[in-house]
């Protein structure tokens, strides 16, 4: 029969099917990767915003004779308590700050 020859004319079924799986896994793999990358950016911003909060709140404590001990302001809610360390025969004496925004908290520690 010379219409009908043995050769490699094309791809088989299951080479078809193999090539498609190994798409599909490294396609799954690229998703995973865009959604981790998307929450990381997302914790990063939050983690900014919490900063830049604090660093508001700081300078107001700094530059404020009544800023009171515990408040609340956008969304930030404070914290402030004294606060001491012995160092040597003194006792450094400090204000520790709490500062919290959506779930994360950040502690800084004021000057007396």
């Amino acid at each position: 029969m010379p219409w009908i020859e043995r050769g490699r004319g094309g791809f088989t079924l299951v080479e078809v099917m193999v090539a498609v799986v190994i798409v599909g896994l490294v396609a799954a793999g690229g998703f995973k990767l865009i959604g981790l990358s998307l929450r990381m950016l997302a914790d990063v911003r939050l983690e900014r915003e919490l900063v830049d909060e604090a660093q508001n709140i700081y300078l107001d404590f700094l530059t404020k004779e009544d800023m009171p001990d515990k408040g609340q302001k956008n969304g930030v809610k404070w914290t402030a308590e004294p606060a001491s360390v012995p160092v040597d025969e003194l006792e450094l004496r400090f204000r520790k700050l709490l500062v919290e925004y959506q779930g994360r908290a950040m502690n800084l520690y004021l000057p007396r």
